[in-house]
């Protein structure tokens, strides 16, 4: 049987060979001795048990069997280059493909800027977006099937990486005639009667929680309906005046008939991290979270010289993050430079 382990560099003599019919020419062209060329199409025809070629004192006249066979070789070695191209494309991250987790409406804010600025600079990288809780979502991070996932909340996770990114601040959604809408700002105390609705996916379960957190009392809990819908589906249900719900400053303004309202005297924000596995060796992720750390930074220069170190100011709002957080950051994403 023929010996297949070839070496490419047999190969690239012959079809020189070949497209010069003549060993002088082809050595001359390849920048190597006749001799060196000639052993090794000798080898070649060795270990693929066929002659390639009909030498003479004119020169060397391809073989019937040795056409067919530089013809399939040589659309091999394309392929194979082209193989090489592409894995070294991936390998720098300017292909490939990510999986990626939202939480939140793309429709505006920090995270919409991120993705269209990565959009833009690599076109070659194919991002598949997954809406899904936070829960869920950090949860597919460790497994494997999402690269990154932004979240809502600042995790702290064994074997993950988790890094506060942005905040935003915390508005009522509420449908545009409700009697509440009136007001410049709401108090908690004018919304605990209210009926919520929140959304079983995005940042649903986290808002459920907050509402909990800021409204229950001893005999008193909030009133919260939970729908399977989408973030925008739930805005929806806002308008149609089946309740309110909270938003952040990057939902403002993007639904029809619902108005936004901000928290008077609760200055707490809405915040926003990236998680992903330390372990994951895709380099587009780098390519990502180094754009989501340009992005903060480049929010950050714009600060007045008022002490606050971080802050993006993107679209209706975006709003302070720490100096420390962007050391840390950098700290972090260090390995994927």
């Amino acid at each position: 049987m023929p010996d297949l382990s070839l070496d490419l560099r047999h190969l690239r003599y012959a079809l020189a060979a070949a497209q010069h019919q003549s060993f002088r020419r082809a050595a001359a062209t390849l920048d190597v001795s006749q001799s060196t060329l000639t052993r090794r199409v000798q080898l070649l025809e060795h270990r693929i048990g066929f002659r390639i070629f009909d030498r003479g004192p004119g020169g060397v006249r391809v073989t019937s069997a040795g056409r067919l066979f530089l013809e399939e070789a040589s659309v091999g070695m394309k392929q194979l280059g082209q193989a090489v191209q592409l894995g070294a494309s991936v390998q720098k991250g300017d292909c490939g493909e990510l999986h990626v987790g939202v939480v939140s409406v793309l429709a505006s804010g920090p995270l919409h800027m991120v993705l269209r600025e990565f959009h833009r600079r690599y076109p070659n990288i194919r991002v598949s977006l997954h809406e899904g809780s936070s829960e869920h979502d950090v949860a597919r991070v460790m497994t494997g099937e999402l690269d990154v996932s932004f979240v809502v909340g600042t995790p702290k996770l064994s074997g993950q990486e988790a890094l506060l990114l942005w905040s935003e601040s915390i508005y009522v959604a509420l449908p545009a005639d409700h009697r509440l809408a009136e007001r410049d700002d709401l108090h908690w105390m004018d919304i605990r009667e209210e009926t919520f609705v929140v959304s079983q996916r995005g940042a649903g379960p986290e808002i459920h929680d907050y509402l909990v957190r800021k409204l229950s009392a001893p005999g008193f809990g909030p009133k919260v309906d939970v729908h399977d819908v989408s973030r925008q589906g739930l805005l929806n249900i806002v308008a149609m005046g089946y309740g309110i719900t909270l938003a952040s400053a990057s939902i403002v303004g993007v639904t029809d008939g619902v108005a936004f309202r901000p928290i008077g005297g609760d200055a707490e924000k809405l915040p926003y991290s990236a998680v992903w596995s330390p372990s994951n060796s895709n380099p587009a992720l780098g390519r990502l979270l180094r754009l989501a750390k340009d992005v903060t930074a480049r929010r950050v220069s714009k600060v007045g010289a008022d002490g606050v170190r971080g802050a993006l100011a993107l679209g209706a709002s975006f709003h302070a993050i720490s100096g420390s957080y962007l050391y840390e950051l950098g700290q972090i994403l260090d390995r994927f430079v």
